[in-house]
């Protein structure tokens, strides 16, 4: 994700912070040391109980992704942001048992931190309000104390449990309203069903946001109504792409490079072919790809006699012809990518890219029938 920084590595998953999430911490230490009129020692202590609040919203995070992994999904990283986590799955199996484990274990973490804080709460008694003083008394809630910290953490916990249980998609709530339906008809009825649900949600929390004057509220509503549209497309356009295999609609036509090439040899091609990225060959083994940002950021380094394979990709994911195009889709998202090689038995036999995809999905979308095979191969060309 732009903007976003790398922090740490677990499990295999990069821990990364969103420039912005700074944004949520100095809102809280405003918040404590102005409206709460804690001073100076406030906006420390805001700003700590928040860094601390987004371990837990971490640990929800890996929860999903450590169940996300057991069912054989690979995730790339988790981001915080200022509204909460987010988990980058590279590819997910769209069965719906999976998705409803997978969901369930991040609301239930929080639940289980919690339970494991509230004893904690009668432990350290407020010496005015006794045990329990933060559920009486919200100035103990809001006090810079031990029990005023762990009572805080006890109930953000608990609202976070309760928040994303919410049938709103995406929130876990929706995306358990899915799993569920998705049992008892198509995951494309579901889907959308799970998308109308979440924006209703959203559309009356952005509302109540605008009535009472509260911006959070409304940053919320949108990311859930946005989020809520950018999921459901993605579905519809994983589904309506798995009616072929990558083979069926593979760009067989497409030019290759050899690695000693220098890049003003494939300036010449670029302008002949108008191809932006091109396989990189050795002999019959594809060895890399040069991208467009590839080409133009040597260019501009190295200058034209550089040889392409001093600036290729050198790691990159490739698919099998044999695969669902729906694949390329998911690998392109997940690699952030516009071109994607197609080998068979390690040898390749075409490439996919962006363009391409789009008209792929164009086409099949046009009509509810099937579309034969070498329709779209012809449409490719």
């Amino acid at each position: 994700m732009k903007w976003s920084f790398k922090v740490g590595r677990v499990f295999n998953i990069d821990l990364r912070i969103h420039i912005t999430f700074f944004l949520i911490v100095i809102y809280a230490a405003f918040i404590w040391a102005y409206v709460y009129e804690k001073g100076l020692s406030g906006a420390i202590y805001g700003a700590f109980i928040i860094a601390v609040l987004f371990i837990c919203v971490v640990i929800h995070e890996l929860c999903h992704s450590r169940m996300a992994q057991h069912y054989g999904g690979e995730v790339d990283s988790i981001t915080l942001l200022p509204i909460g986590g987010i988990s980058l799955l590279k590819n997910m199996p769209d069965d719906p048992k999976k998705e409803f484990w997978v969901t369930i274990v991040g609301p239930f973490s929080n639940l289980v931190i919690a339970a494991a804080l509230f004893p904690f709460i009668y432990l350290i008694p407020d010496p005015v309000d006794g045990p329990f003083g933060a559920f009486r008394s919200a100035d103990v809630l809001i006090s810079i104390s031990v029990q005023g910290f762990v009572s805080y953490l006890f109930m953000i916990n608990l609202l976070l449990a309760v928040f994303n249980l919410l049938p709103a998609f995406p929130l876990d709530g929706g995306r358990l309203l899915r799993s569920i339906l998705a049992q008892r008809m198509s995951y494309v009825r579901a889907t959308r069903a799970a998308v109308t649900t979440g924006q209703v949600f959203a559309f009356i929390l952005g509302l109540v946001g605008v009535l009472s004057f509260n911006i959070i509220l409304i940053i919320i509503a949108i990311f859930i109504y946005m989020g809520a549209e950018s999921e459901g497309a993605g579905t519809e356009v994983k589904t309506t792409l798995s009616q072929l295999t990558v083979g069926q609609a593979v760009e067989t036509n497409a030019s290759t490079v050899a690695p000693r090439q220098s890049l003003s040899d494939v300036v010449a091609l670029v302008l002949h072919a108008f191809q932006e990225d091109f396989p990189v060959l050795e002999g019959d083994r594809i060895v890399g790809v040069l991208t467009r940002a590839n080409l133009i950021n040597g260019l501009h380094a190295l200058g034209p006699d550089t040889l392409v394979d001093q600036v290729m990709e050198k790691e990159f994911p490739v698919v099998e012809a044999t695969a669902p195009f729906s694949e390329v889709y998911e690998k392109m998202n997940a690699n952030r990518i516009k071109a994607v090689p197609v080998v068979e038995d390690g040898h390749l036999v075409g490439l996919v890219t962006l363009e391409h995809l789009t008209e792929v999905f164009m086409l099949l979308s046009s009509t509810d029938k099937p579309i034969m095979p070498h329709t779209v191969q012809a449409a490719g060309r």
